[in-house]
């Protein structure tokens, strides 16, 4: 059985979280909840409507949380492909050609202008996991480019989660190619 208090939901009233109250069958409230819930005219609600609410409520915060990745992980991928350009350019220019091109491709697929991107998609492109980092790749010439890269895989792969079909298919063939390169780098 858990209590809530009346400490508890002035914090949430604060914070604007509070337009009304559900419990769950193992809740109930404190005296001084219950009164300041009154106090304040804020309703509680049976399990059955607090569901309808919620379901409602956790929809539009899926849709902002989609949003949010969306509108926070292509400016990192761009720029993560930026910098792995830059750090590249003093190890192997035709390497650092290629992720610049890269880079510039993320922009066409957030606006999903496929016909501006510098590689075509391709199905038969199979992303495999990395294997732990090593410190004798990092620990070298171009080793902070990898470390670049492999957090841009990072973020393609949870840009996946939030696009149309078509930017995942493009951001898993972006993501090949910056294994691509990362297969060539460690080569070096």
């Amino acid at each position: 059985m858990r209590y809530i208090t009346e400490q508890e939901l002035q914090q949430k009233y604060r914070s604007g979280k509070l337009q009304q109250l559900a419990l769950l069958e193992d809740e109930r409230l404190t005296p001084g909840a219950s009164q300041f819930l009154s106090d304040h005219q804020i309703p509680l609600v049976t399990s059955d409507s607090a569901n309808t609410f919620d379901k409602a409520e956790d929809g539009k915060l899926a849709e902002l949380a989609i949003i949010s990745k969306r509108e926070t992980f292509f400016p990192l991928l761009e720029i993560e492909l930026w910098e792995a350009a830059l750090k590249t350019s003093t190890v192997h220019s035709a390497s650092a050609k290629r992720i610049t091109e890269l880079a510039q491709s993320v922009n066409a697929i957030r606006t999903e202008t496929f016909s501006e991107l510098s590689f075509e998609i391709s199905e038969d492109c199979e992303v495999t996991q990395f294997g732990p980092v090593e410190a004798v790749s990092v620990f070298r010439p171009g080793g902070k480019t990898l470390l670049k890269l492999r957090r841009a895989v990072t973020f393609a792969a949870t840009l996946q989660t939030c696009v149309s079909p078509e930017q995942k298919s493009a951001l898993n063939q972006l993501t090949c190619l910056i294994k691509q390169e990362i297969d060539q780098l460690e080569k070096l």
